[in-house]
């Protein structure tokens, strides 16, 4: 990490117990942010400790040790195996999408409730069928998918221009995150608040903010609900929990560019900082593959009505992000 942070105030569970005491993190402990800030560290504090109080040792082994215990064949790549399970998920789509429509129907199921409960069944399934998709598509990102790149971007662009994913905008800048993870000032799409920005932006002292956002549902329940619902669309179009260092941009692409609406950096954009100027036929190509998309989706909507793309396509759609934001939850 390269930006700096507070100290923790969590002092070191005993050896019955994985986690800290929230009474060692309790306002009435810390009289002030002066005495947070300057409370000095005990020799236990100093140590590294596991998460039963323990001193963690550091493992001597490399990321070579690592590899090499790794068999040989978990690297090795197969057109025939990826296009097969591409195939059996879009043959999955259809098919549930058929099925659901042949038969979950007033003449069929003449109870509202029923059709109701079977169609929201309907999303769901479509939702974790699509998120499969979108996986196989982040190896073709990847170029996990197969020995051949053009496939792997064929594949990829397809798959992921189908679910309103712009393939390579993600390809290239989720490239650069798995290059920088955790870096405070490089990582391309989580970069956490320390608390000196997150106390300023709601107006609270430092040694509060452990506290205040310690065990409280309500909070969490709403950011998760922001997270689930708007996180990845926010991310996409400005840039959201990603580094705001663009004035380093080796091209000269980031000056007077920031995160946000207006501020000119999104994964849309072939001029976006995110990218260099070699990479732009890459990000058009890529809102290409979204352009077709949506007017597919907008003939179908004509023809069938918004509701129908709502069920048919919008719901799955916000399932497959549920599912994604889950993932980068536990990822991070």
């Amino acid at each position: 990490m390269t930006a700096d942070s507070a100290p923790s105030t969590a002092v070191a569970s005993p050896e019955g117990s994985p986690t800290a005491s929230a009474s060692s993190t309790s306002l009435s402990s810390l009289a002030s942010e002066d005495d947070y800030q300057q409370k000095p560290q005990t020799q236990t504090q100093k140590k590294l400790l596991d998460g039963y109080g323990k001193e963690f040792e550091i493992p001597n082994y490399t990321i070579k040790d690592i590899r090499d215990a790794i068999p040989k064949h978990c690297f090795e790549r197969s057109a025939a195996t990826g296009l097969y399970y591409v195939a059996r998920d879009i043959v999955t789509l259809v098919g549930t999408f058929y099925l659901f429509n042949k038969f979950v129907t007033p003449e069929n199921i003449p109870s509202y409730g029923a059709r109701w409960a079977l169609w929201a069944l309907y999303t769901v399934i479509q939702g974790l069928v699509g998120t499969g998709l979108w996986v196989l598509a982040h190896e073709c990102g990847h170029q996990s998918f197969s020995d051949s790149k053009t496939l792997n971007d064929s594949v990829g662009w397809f798959c992921h221009s189908a679910l309103l994913v712009p393939y390579f905008s993600w390809k290239i800048s989720h490239g650069k995150h798995h290059k920088a993870t955790g870096n405070m000032e490089r990582d391309m799409v989580f970069v956490p608040k320390t608390r000196e920005v997150f106390a300023t932006r709601t107006g609270a002292a430092i040694h509060e903010m452990h506290e205040l956002m310690e065990e409280t549902p309500i909070y969490t329940a709403i950011h998760m609900i922001g997270q689930q619902l708007a996180g990845w669309p926010m991310y996409l179009f400005f840039n959201v929990t990603g580094h705001n260092n663009h004035s380093k941009q080796t091209e000269g692409k980031g000056a007077g560019r920031y995160n946000g609406f207006g501020g000119g950096v999104s994964h849309f954009l072939p001029n976006s900082p995110l990218y260099e100027r070699k990479d732009e036929k890459l990000i058009l190509l890529s809102d290409l593959g979204l352009a077709i998309t949506l007017s597919v989706l907008t003939l179908v909507g004509k023809v069938y009505g918004f509701q129908a793309v709502f069920v048919w396509y919008i719901v799955p759609w916000f399932w497959v992000h549920h599912w994604l934001g889950k993932h980068a939850i536990l990822e991070y």
